[in-house]
C-alpha cells in the first residue's frame, strides 16, 4: 500500500497537470501530489492506531490544501515575473498570439519551464525558420536545447495551408 501511494505521488509530480490552454498548472499538480503524499503519510500514521482509512483521508485533505497553496504561489510568481520583465510577451502569451524569438528568450529568462514554453508555441501555432545565428542567440539567452529543437521542427508540425482554389467561370 505504501509503495503504491509513493509511486502515485511521484507519477503525479512528474506528469503534472495542465490548464485548458496547455499550460502547466502547478496548483493542481501541487494539490494532487500533496493529497497523495498526505494520504500515504496519514495511512501510515493511522495504521499504527488501527484506523488507516481515517488517517489517509485526513492526511490527504491536509496535503491537498498545502500542495495547492504552494503550487498556486509558484504559478503566480512565474506569471508576475514574466509580466514585470516583458509585458509585451505576457500580453502575447495571454492572447495566444505568435511568439517571436524575443518572446521565447523572455519566457526562458522568467524561468518558465520547457513544457510551458513548448505549450505556448503549440497554442499559438508559431512556425520558426531559425538561422544558425538565431539558434546560437537562443542558446546564449538560456533557451534549452529541447525548446530550440521543438522550434526547429515547427515547420513540419504546422505546414502552411494550401493556396485557395479558384473556380473558372
Amino acid at each position: 500500500m505504501k509503495q503504491l501511494l509513493v509511486m502515485t505521488a511521484v507519477a503525479l509530480a512528474v506528469a503534472g497537470c495542465q490548464t485548458y490552454d496547455g499550460q502547466v498548472d502547478r496548483t493542481a499538480t501541487g494539490a494532487l501530489a500533496g493529497a497523495a503524499i498526505g494520504a500515504g503519510t496519514g495511512a501510515i500514521i493511522g495504521n499504527q492506531s488501527g484506523d488507516a482509512g481515517e488517517g489517509a483521508l485526513i492526511g490527504g485533505a491536509i496535503g491537498a490544501l498545502t500542495g495547492a497553496l504552494i503550487g498556486r504561489a509558484m504559478d503566480q510568481q512565474q506569471q508576475e515575473t514574466l509580466a514585470r520583465q516583458s509585458p509585451e510577451t505576457w500580453q502575447r502569451v495571454q492572447t495566444g498570439q505568435p511568439l517571436g524569438l524575443a518572446d521565447i528568450k523572455a519566457l526562458a529568462r522568467a524561468g518558465v519551464s520547457d513544457d510551458v514554453i513548448i505549450s505556448q508555441i503549440r497554442q499559438s501555432r508559431t512556425v520558426y525558420r531559425l538561422t544558425t545565428a538565431e539558434i546560437i542567440e537562443l542558446k546564449e539567452a538560456g533557451v534549452s536545447e529541447r525548446v530550440i529543437d521543438f522550434m526547429i521542427n515547427t515547420p513540419s508540425l504546422y505546414p502552411p495551408p494550401p493556396p485557395p482554389r479558384y473556380r473558372r467561370y
